[in-house]
């Protein structure tokens, strides 16, 4: 009884530890996908190139200034979620990793 008890244990780890493996590969797609987003997240976003306009002679108005701002900023933030998202899956994939 005792041997079966340590086999029943034995096969109840391994299904924990394929849990786990599964797990880990369902951790990697979603940062390979969330990768990609913030790479066109990324992409998305404007330049900062603000003394470009001397050369060709445009004058900055009030509304030219402040008009993709609000955007601009949509774009930041969800670069800087999805940037601690990543982070946070990547350590609790090497956390699983340890295990």
């Amino acid at each position: 009884m005792n041997m079966l008890n340590s086999v029943m244990m034995l096969l109840s780890a391994v299904d924990d530890y394929t849990g786990i493996i599964i797990f880990k590969d369902i951790l990697v797609v979603l940062m390979v996908l969330l990768a990609i987003a913030i790479i066109v997240i990324i992409l998305m976003q404007k330049g900062t190139n603000d003394n470009i306009g001397v050369i060709g002679g445009e004058t900055d108005t009030y509304m030219g200034k402040n008009k993709g701002q609000n955007k601009e900023k949509k774009l930041k933030l969800a670069t800087s979620i999805i940037g601690g998202i990543i982070v946070v899956l990547a350590i609790i994939y090497f956390v699983l990793g340890v295990i």
